[in-house]
């Protein structure tokens, strides 16, 4: 995986609106405990919504659980691992890697068990799209069209381009 060091060296303005996108996200499902967007080496950036300092702890466990998920996927050629999901008695928790340039990211979300982690998948998603357009300069539609479904960082407007 990439280095994430250059991505831990966001500007304070900049981390401030992906920060306004995690606690968005975590503000519109019921039962969240914590946010966090760390970069591929392990690296909280931009910590949200019941983190209570430990952040970089769960930064750090996301990086080592999605590589490892990532190196089992590599196994058994199922192609760029997006998503992994754990599923405990009273939790789960949901890692998204996201394909932002110059360095790929990571979205922990932690929920209890009450969640409907559909409803978790499809809303994170929909914040990491929201990072990435944020990350490349993007301005989001404001009806909130995404327009392609993005899995590979696409905005909104490049849906428009002829």
């Amino acid at each position: 995986m990439a280095d994430g060091h250059d991505a831990r060296r966001l500007d304070p303005a900049l981390r401030e609106r992906l920060g306004s996108h995690l606690q968005g996200f975590a503000d519109d499902i019921n039962g969240v405990r914590s946010v966090v967007l760390a970069s591929v080496d392990g690296f909280a950036l931009v910590p949200a919504a019941g983190t209570h300092g430990n952040g970089e702890r769960l930064a750090a466990m996301t990086s080592a659980m999605l590589a490892l998920a990532a190196a089992v996927g590599r196994e058994l050629a199922l192609g760029e691992l997006e998503v992994l999901m754990l599923e405990a008695g009273e939790g789960k928790v949901l890692m998204l890697a996201l394909p932002a340039m110059p360095a790929p990211l990571l979205l922990m979300t932690a929920c209890d068990a009450r969640c409907v982690i559909g409803k978790v998948l499809w809303s994170a998603k929909e914040c990491g799209r929201n990072i990435m357009a944020e990350l490349s300069g993007s301005r989001a539609d404001p009806q909130g069209n995404t327009g392609l479904d993005n899995q590979r960082g696409a905005t909104w407007q490049d849906s428009t381009i002829p």
